[in-house]
């Protein structure tokens, strides 16, 4: 078993970030750290050191943010206290830096960096020296919840519950009607896209609630729900989770990049209509046999490397033989050429929505070489990646 030490020593190789370690009085005993050499903020300012002290708890870690950005990690079992970070949970390192050594009476003529993590790896980090140090274990939900939502933040959010009403109430307004979304919803479950667009033109009595008093904001907003529905009424009817989170996210990275409040809002109706055609174009949608659907969920996972029939079916614990004589029954086609119509497909993507170098573009879908890549996709098209990505610009 992993003792304390070995777990310090491995968090701060993951977060790069130190580890401090102090008695019940507050007197430092230890010290993690993996660029010792720089200067250290904790050690540096006495106040922000008592500060986090002063937040420790025995019943359950606690996390504390400085500066909207920058995160520290408090671990006590009463006897000792483990204090991580800083940290930073957005990519601007130097501005944290920056930030961090004129903010703790730092040296700023000296190197100093701070390191980027995710709240997600902080969270298990905390976590993992929580439970060495106490044997108590707690989720990430609950430590988010513990430190983040307390009774004001609670009262903030019933608050504007009641402002929201009392505005609709006072100025006589209604939200838009359940039934024109569940309409809209069931006909992206059933792959309907003549029913889908009806949906759009339906008249009604009520508007959308406001989701941001900054309008692009809002329709940002709005599109992300619309896209965050449609991606879950598109796996009801049939669509293979993966994908459809894979165009969750893809749709909702673009809806960040428009800037434009027209465009936005047509946007979130088209990602709509994608998810219906895709539930459209489905083969066998639910019936589709459970092994096929599985092998389509693993090829699509893996895609982006050089896929093997083998590999395929030790993952889905038949043979070979049975896995190619299945897919063939099933789909009307062997399978190593489905895998290749599937990384043909996403390639011709790629060459029409990117600016990716085919070099780039062979390499993401595990072929050897470039050269590779452009027989196998003139083989399939007629074309070279080249020629077909010239063609389509030409359109």
């Amino acid at each position: 078993m992993i003792n304390i030490e070995q777990l310090c020593s491995h968090i701060i190789h993951l977060v790069h970030a130190p580890i401090h370690v102090y008695d019940a009085a507050g007197a430092q005993i230890n010290v993690y750290v993996d660029h010792g050499e720089q200067q250290d903020v904790i050690e540096r300012d006495e106040d922000l050191r008592q500060l986090l002290l002063d937040k420790r708890k025995a019943e359950y870690p606690v996390l504390y943010l400085e500066a909207e950005q920058i995160i520290y990690g408090i671990v006590s079992n009463n006897r000792e206290t483990y204090l991580l970070g800083p940290c930073c949970l957005k990519h601007v390192e130097k501005e944290a830096a920056a930030y961090l050594v004129k903010a703790h009476k730092m040296d700023s003529l000296k190197p100093y960096r701070v390191s980027y993590t995710t709240l997600n790896t902080f969270c298990e980090m905390v976590m993992m020296l929580f439970e060495s140090l106490t044997g108590q274990t707690v989720t990430r939900d609950e430590l988010l919840q513990k430190c983040f939502c307390d009774e004001k933040l609670v009262h903030a959010m019933k608050g504007k519950v009641h402002e929201v009403f009392d505005h609709l109430q006072e100025n006589s307004v209604v939200h838009n009607p359940y039934g024109q979304e569940a309409r809209e919803q069931e006909a992206i479950k059933k792959g309907d896209l003549e029913a889908l667009k009806k949906s759009f033109q339906e008249i009604y009595v009520g508007e959308i609630g406001t989701l941001s008093h900054d309008p692009l904001r809002h329709e940002k907003n709005l599109a992300i729900v619309l896209i965050t529905l449609a991606s879950r009424s598109a796996i009801s009817g049939g669509l293979l989770p993966e994908i459809a989170f894979s165009m969750s996210d893809a749709f909702i990275q673009h809806v960040e990049e428009l800037k434009d409040v027209a465009k936005v809002r047509a946007f979130g109706r088209q990602a709509e209509i994608e998810y219906c055609k895709a539930v459209r174009n489905l083969s066998f949608g639910l019936k589709q046999n459970p092994l096929i659907t599985r092998c389509k969920a693993l090829i699509l996972q893996r895609l982006h490397s050089k896929l093997a029939v083998r590999e395929l079916a030790e993952e889905l614990e038949i043979t070979p033989g049975y896995l190619s004589h299945l897919f063939l029954k099933e789909e009307g086609v062997k399978l190593t050429e489905y895998i290749a119509g599937e990384k043909i497909k996403f390639a011709k993507e790629q060459l029409i929505c990117t600016e990716n170098s085919l070099d780039t573009i062979a390499y993401s879908l595990g072929f050897v070489s470039q050269s590779h890549f452009g027989q196998t996709f003139k083989k399939a098209t007629g074309m070279t990646p080249k020629q077909y990505r010239e063609s389509y610009k030409e359109n």
